[in-house]
């Protein structure tokens, strides 16, 4: 009977124990395949999502247009520093130009008077005629200098800026002609198609009329767009920038014409902006943002000063540090945001 009593659990024990142990394998394969499934979606869509789009070569070249415009006026555009230094080599390299013609001419002279040296040589009295041959050699390489430095004297005719404004312009019209479907395509609302397109033929008349003050102004406001149209692509540097750019810009325009109030709201923007901005920087770039948000701090003080010549250099001074952090998150993006490839991906998903 106790031999009995004890088999009985040993049986059931037998009997229980390798269904436990077959569920515990199929639970523990079940979860480990389960979450190996769902792993690697979430790192593929990780990675898809640290990828920049590239910006369409249209959107850039409108950008671009806008900012020539500008500087054929003389207006705080992108470069202006630049172009600025590019005029300073060019003035230098012309000047080495005109002493080198001088000195071409001075021994032009030179050599002519050495001929006519030559030529008189078989006359009985070769020094008399040497001499006279020389002077005369001399006097022609001394006419030569002063007529160019006459040349020189005279004022250069000035290019009308409005000649190379107008193939800008035209430009700019084909360029968003091109750019509309493929912005339409890409979410732009009606309104902000139809906001660029109004300022687009604001700027237009603005040109024709030949008004320099309100062709800037134009000109400002049609850049207003900007950010929001690269707003619609995937980029790590974040469009904000463009938006401090155009209040920045905004606020030098409306000091320019004494439009205070209007000035001082594009400074309140331009910090909200900045602000945004601010949050998107990385530790490698905190130098150039100090640099930035000092010089944005020199602005508002110029402008509550109301001193326009002040406000013009502070304002050149942090369109110049902007220029400074965007191209240095672009480098540091990797060129995600180069030219040309953002249509072909476009189009391609629009044929599936």
């Amino acid at each position: 009977m106790l031999q009995n009593k004890h088999s009985l659990p040993d049986i059931i024990r037998k009997a229980i124990l390798p269904v436990v142990l077959s569920l515990s394998v199929v639970l523990l394969s079940a979860c480990g395949s389960s979450g190996g499934d769902t792993a690697t979606p979430e790192r593929q869509s990780t990675s898809q999502q640290q990828q920049s789009e590239k910006i369409p070569d249209q959107l850039k070249s409108i950008e671009e247009n806008i900012e020539k415009i500008i500087k054929e006026l003389d207006g705080p555009a992108v470069g202006i520093k630049e172009q600025k230094e590019e005029g300073i080599k060019e003035d230098e390299g012309q000047e080495m130009g005109q002493k080198n013609q001088e000195q071409q001419g001075g021994q032009e002279g030179k050599e002519q008077g050495g001929q006519k040296e030559k030529e008189q040589g078989e006359q009985k009295d070769k020094e008399q005629s040497s001499g006279q041959g020389g002077s005369q050699g001399e006097g022609q390489g001394t006419q030569q200098e002063e007529t160019m430095k006459e040349e020189q004297k005279q004022p250069q005719a000035q290019k009308d800026p409005w000649q190379k404004i107008t193939p800008i312009i035209n430009d700019l019209h084909y360029k968003w002609n091109s750019y509309m479907p493929s912005a339409a395509k890409k979410g732009a609302s009606n309104k902000l198609i139809d906001s660029f397109g109004t300022s687009l033929n604001s700027l237009t008349n603005t040109i024709i009329a030949k008004n320099k003050t309100n062709t800037l102004m134009a000109a400002s406001m049609l850049y207003a767009n900007i950010p929001d149209f690269y707003s619609l692509y995937r980029t790590k540097t974040s469009p904000e920038i463009k938006r401090v750019r155009y209040y920045a810009r905004n606020a030098m325009l409306n000091s320019m014409t004494e439009n205070w109030i209007q000035a001082n709201n594009d400074m309140d923007n331009l910090k909200s902006s900045w602000s945004l901005f601010k949050n998107t920087i990385s530790k490698e770039q905190q130098d150039l943002a100090s640099k930035l948000d000092f010089s944005i701090v020199e602005l508002e003080k110029a402008i509550k000063e109301k001193n326009q010549p002040i406000i013009d250099i502070k304002g050149r001074i942090t369109l110049s540090n902007v220029d400074e952090m965007e191209k240095a998150m672009d480098e540091e993006d990797g060129g995600g945001s180069s030219d040309g490839g953002s249509e072909s991906g476009d189009s391609k998903g629009e044929g599936r």
